[in-house]
């Protein structure tokens, strides 16, 4: 049994991406784990749905750009207090 809430695409619409870091940090430990031993069809689906969850929350090329715009400006553009869900919503 996980020692952890798992996230849900909902989270994407209510929580900021740094709040969003220890779940993301705390269900990806337990997938780490789990995928050790295996998966049955029902555990790849929720691992699959995490996947999309991390990239939504955790956008590679967002936040690219915020590193590339702080390291010009010096400035920070918000990125991890932005809720995901905002800029995603096609999922």
């Amino acid at each position: 049994m996980p020692t952890f809430k798992r996230l849900k695409r909902s989270d994407l619409d209510t929580l900021t991406r740094a709040e969003l870091q220890d779940r993301i940090e705390a269900e990806n430990a337990y997938w780490d784990r789990k995928c050790r031993r295996g998966l049955n069809e029902a555990d790849a689906a929720a691992h699959q749905e995490f996947s999309v969850i991390l990239h939504a929350a955790i956008d590679p090329g967002a936040s690219l750009a915020h590193a590339q715009h702080y390291l010009e400006t010096g400035v920070d553009n918000g990125y991890w207090e932005q809720k995901p869900g905002a800029e995603r919503s096609g999922l």
